[in-house]
């Protein structure tokens, strides 16, 4: 059933995250990107790295916004990195890709996803937007 969940998705929004960031910020950063680009969250999944499935926060924040969160593999996010808007050189240096919130939020919205919007940060958080490709399905 997650698996079919997964592949509806129409969105995904990918986050960057601190070590011990809390629910609250990141419901709000990703509150304010759907508002801005007009998602409905029942539409939309939560991407990260598979080194944050650990992170209390992103857990809480995921449940308390009623949609799925995924961890992705970096190898995944390393191989979607060039069609990323933005580049952190401390990111890139950290993980090889220049932006793990868009790159995240590429891949999580399958191999024809486009960037909605550019990763968006607080001291915290970063998050992006992507939206699966028509030819993913609809």
């Amino acid at each position: 059933m997650a698996r079919d969940k997964e592949m509806k998705a129409a969105y995904a929004f990918g986050l960057g995250a601190r070590r011990g960031v809390a629910a609250q910020d990141v419901v709000e950063l990703v509150r304010r990107v759907a508002q801005t680009h007009d998602v409905d969250l029942r539409e939309a999944k939560l991407c990260a790295l598979e080194s944050k499935a650990e992170e209390a926060g992103l857990h809480e924040a995921a449940r308390q916004l009623g949609v799925e969160l995924v961890f992705l593999p970096l190898a995944e996010l390393r191989a979607r990195k060039g069609p990323a808007a933005t580049h952190s050189p401390r990111v890139q240096a950290m993980f090889g890709v220049g932006s793990v919130s868009e790159a995240a939020a590429l891949v999580g919205a399958g191999p024809n996803s486009r960037l909605v919007a550019p990763r968006v940060t607080t001291p915290v958080a970063a998050c992006a937007l992507a939206k699966r490709g028509e030819e993913d399905g609809s």
